[in-house]
This record gives C-alpha cells, structure tokens and sequence, in this order.
C-alpha cells in the first residue's frame, strides 16, 4: 500500500494524524506504536482512506490523477497507454455521490434561508388543555404521484392531493378543543420522488410524476405551511416530525431544515431533529417512537425503542411505535406494552401499486394521546367524508368498471 502526501486532501482528522506519523517514523507499525494502537488499525484506516481517494479519482500509483469535484464520485476510468507503457490518454466517468449531495443541498438551503424573513405567528387561544396532546398522523402523502382514472380507476394529481389533504387538515383541526400541543406526524413520502428525473435517489426507480419538480416541492411547502398554521390557531406549541421516507428522503431533510428557519423566531413550532431515521417523542408517562418502516421491519421496532431509548422507556407506562409505508391500517403487538402501528393515506394508488393488487382504505387519523393515561380516542377521517365536502366530491372508491361483454 503506498501512502503519498496527497491523501491528506481526503483524510479524516485522525487519518491525517495517522499519515504524518507514518511519514515522520516510516512505517505503519511505528506510527501504531507511538500512538498506542494496534498496527492493524493503522492499517485499516489506510486501507479506507486509500480506497476512498480513488473513489474521488486520486489514486497515483494506478494513473488517476483528475479527482472530480466534489459531491460526485468515481463511476469508471479507461487509461490508454502508449508501447512503453506510458500513459497518453484518460476518460474518467463520474456519478452523483448521493450522500455528499444531501449534505451539499442542506448546507444550501441553510445559507439560502438565512436572511429570509420569519413568518409572522399569530397569539394563539389562551383557555387550552395540557394533558391531551392531539397527534395528526399523515400517512404517505406522496404529493406529486399521478393516476389515471382509466388504469385505477381514480384521478391524482398535485392539485388533487392538495385539495384533499388540506380538506382533511381543515377538519380534524377544526373539530379540535384548544390544547397547549398539537403533534403534526408526517410518517414518510410526503413528497412522491426526489429529483427532475422522477425518480427515487435510493432505488433509481421510474416513477408516474405529475410534471415539474419545482412545482411539486412549491405544493409541498404551501400544504405544509396550511397545515402548521392551522394548527397554531388551536395549539399553543406545534411539534413536527418529518420522517424519512424512501420516496422522499431528500426533500425531508430540507423540508424540517425549511420550517426551522420559517417558524424559528415564533418560539411555538418546534422542527424534531430528522437525521436519524428513528424519532422519540417523549410525553410523561407516554414514549411514541416514528420511523418510516421502509428500512427497519415492524417486527424489529420494539427492539429499537427498547435498546435506542431504554431509559425513556424504563421511565413511561405507554409505548406507541407510529409508522407508514404499507399504506394501510395494521395494529403489531411484538413485545409487552408496545404497540406498533400503521396509519392509511389519502394518495390513490399508483399503477405499479393498482397492478400489483395492492388495496386500502384512503383516510386520516388524528389520535388524542394523554401525557398520563396514553391512548384515549381518536377521529378518523375517511375519503368520501373529505370529498363530499368539496364542491367537486367524487365517488371515493374506484369507480366501477365494465367487463367485455360478448
């Protein structure tokens, strides 16, 4: 392995310890024993390090000396060489590295939204409750999908989901009594792709999209900025979960990034940290863990909550574990007190979906959590309630389709 000075340029801070000390004393193993490690660990390191230049396009020993810029990584190198083995030409491909892209885009969504202007919050009701905390649960929104009526049976577009869900907000809120909280659950692909391809960042897959992307991503940020200022009229604090979602990851994290810095200055809308795919929300005696379940299984949940948050969870009486995905409605006991739960959505199926046999229940569902007692009702809005209250409202179900008749 041959370590040369221009690795430090793609060196952890404890990689460019472990490089100078190699230079100053010769070889791994003395440097491993300066430092008290083991050699292998120093050699380890190297190996990560040399492996993630060449990655980058730096790799002397074997000609690659072009690094891409960065946020992108090596996809191929074709080196031509000359009769005595000199090289006379080099074609490097490169591809989107799609982690460095995610920091990139939230470093400048930060910098972009730093001299925007707050939104301006209006006081809320003064005569609230404190025990019940209302949780909107927002299954799979996945706004910018689009169906047509004669593959599945049903219309869906952004202009639809928009209408819909902020119908569905309008409603569930409204019915509300005052409260000191209210819990805005967005459980995953609130948004339906994740960039001008219409595509997943993860899986590459094609998706049915409904034209533009930025005009997807401006009817995401109104619905979400509908549903937030609604439920300050009712809520003296409104806490938001932004889950990652595999249609959506992307667009989650600058969606949370995006309402921290709007609301920020209120004092009254708290933005839960999204980095992590596991998100606790602890409320005295009552501890609810949310996590898309596109990654980690339900079954394997409780053993999250239990292993992930164990002191939160020694300390309460309820445990709820809130998820989306499925698309449908699923209740999972896999372990004492814990209680694994899907919720439905109110997007139409998509083809792929419709084709493959997939059926639900399109509804929303808000749930009335008490700080001491856990669980003590909930409201569940179903799609024909939402549509007959719109000028417009549509049969919800698919429509009846005809057989050939011979």
């Amino acid at each position: 392995m041959k370590l040369g000075p221009g690795l430090a340029l793609y060196a952890t801070e404890k990689q460019k310890t472990y490089l100078a000390l190699i230079e100053e004393r010769g070889t791994i193993a003395n440097a491993a024993k300066e430092l008290g490690v083991t050699k292998q660990a120093v050699h380890d390191s190297m190996m990560r390090l040399v492996k993630f230049a060449a990655s980058k396009g730096y790799a002397p020993e074997h000609d690659l000396t072009r690094p891409v810029p960065d946020g992108y990584i090596v996809k191929g190198v074709s080196t031509y060489y000359d009769a005595h083995g000199r090289p006379t030409g080099q074609w490097v491909k490169s591809a989107v590295d799609p982690d460095r892209l995610r920091d990139m885009m939230s470093e400048i969504i930060a910098g972009m939204l730093e001299d925007l202007p707050a939104i301006q919050v209006k006081p809320a009701q003064l005569d609230w409750q404190s025990d019940v905390i209302p949780w909107i649960q927002i299954g799979d929104a996945h706004l910018g999908m689009l169906a047509h009526s004669s593959e599945i049976g049903e219309n869906f577009d952004l202009k639809i989901a928009e209408r819909e869900i902020c119908s569905a907000i309008a409603q569930l809120i409204d019915e509300l009594p005052s409260c000191e909280r209210i819990v805005i659950n967005d459980l995953g692909d609130f948004t339906h792709y994740e960039n001008f391809a219409g595509e997943t960042e993860a899986s590459k897959h094609r998706l049915d999209f409904d034209t533009r992307f930025p005009k997807m991503i401006r009817v995401a940020s109104r619905v979400m900025r509908f549903i937030i200022d609604r439920a300050l009229g009712k809520a003296q604090h409104v806490d938001v979960i932004v889950n990652q979602g595999n249609h959506s990851r992307t667009n989650d994290i600058w969606m949370a990034e995006l309402l921290r810095v709007a609301y920020g200055d209120s004092g009254r809308v708290h933005v839960l940290n999204n980095e992590s795919a596991f998100i606790a929300y602890r409320m005295g005696k009552t501890l609810v863990m949310t996590h898309h379940s596109d990654l980690c299984k339900p079954k394997q949940l409780c053993h999250v909550m239990t292993n992930d948050f164990r002191k939160d969870y020694g300390e309460t009486e309820y445990h709820y574990i809130d998820i989306g995905h499925v698309h449908h409605a699923m209740v999972l006991k896999e372990h004492p007190g814990i209680f694994v739960e899907s919720f439905n959505h109110l997007a139409a199926l998509d083809k792929w979906a419709h084709d493959s046999g997939y059926r639900n229940r399109k509804s929303i569902t808000v749930i009335l959590r008490s700080k001491t007692y856990g669980e003590q009702g909930r409201r569940v809005l179903g799609i024909q309630e939402i549509q007959d209250r719109l000028s417009s409202a549509k049969q919800a179900t698919p429509s009846i389709r005809e057989a050939y008749t011979v």
